[in-house]
């Protein structure tokens, strides 16, 4: 499991050190969905070890993608909250009842959780400021730009971005159709700043310009 993030680093401790019959663990398939008023109680504090989950909002058919849950990442549960595991992910589950008892034994627990939550926070306004005030173009350059920090590799070519999002998930994750996502990307291939790399890959050729290209747009 990862422990390279502070939240990680406290869990993996908490569980091996007997915290860990006081957690729910669960290990969850690709494309399981977690709805969190039938699973789970309201409240319950979700960490993920290892893996991906979306979590997103759905009307009349539509999905967006509000943030992108990773490992060292965590977010509280309530009713209406829907999660889509886009990797096979680890997670562990407290109630409020033990998160309190666990806190009392780890106080250093609470202050790593926080910035999790924040982290999330920032994420949802980022959006809603995205949406409100920005172009699709504008958009997606952000995600890509953000893709490329988190997961991308240096390469004599450039950032190589493996097993990329198809154009349907970009959509999902900034609120577009896909069409105007593929128009996108299109439009970013004809440019020299993306190519196909092979494999599901893709190439950022010049990140720096792509970072221009979203001062640039909006």
């Amino acid at each position: 499991m990862h422990t390279d993030n502070p939240l990680s680093a406290i869990i993996e401790r908490l569980l091996k050190d007997g915290h860990g019959r006081l957690f729910s663990q669960r290990s969850m398939r690709a494309g399981q969905i977690v709805y969190g008023g039938d699973e789970t109680a309201d409240g319950d504090l979700l960490i993920v070890r290892s893996g991906r989950l979306r979590c997103f909002t759905s009307f009349e058919g539509k999905e967006l993608t509000l943030y992108l849950l990773e490992a060292g990442d965590a977010i509280y549960l309530h009713g209406g909250a829907m999660l889509e595991v886009r990797t096979a992910a680890d997670v562990v589950l407290a109630s409020p009842a033990v998160l309190r008892q666990l806190v009392l034994a780890e106080p250093e627990l609470a202050l790593a959780v926080l910035p999790a939550l924040d982290r999330l926070a920032q994420k949802s306004i980022r959006m809603i400021e995205d949406i409100a005030f920005h172009g699709v173009k504008h958009r997606l350059i952000r995600v890509l730009c953000d893709t490329a920090d988190r997961i991308g590799r240096p390469a004599e070519e450039g950032i190589v971005i493996d097993h990329l999002p198809n154009a349907e998930d970009f959509a999902m994750q900034i609120g577009a159709t896909r069409q105007s996502v593929s128009t996108v990307i299109a439009e970013l291939v004809r440019s020299g700043i993306l190519y196909r790399f092979g494999g599901g890959s893709m190439v950022i050729s010049d990140l720096g310009r792509l970072r221009r290209e979203l001062a640039d747009v909006r």
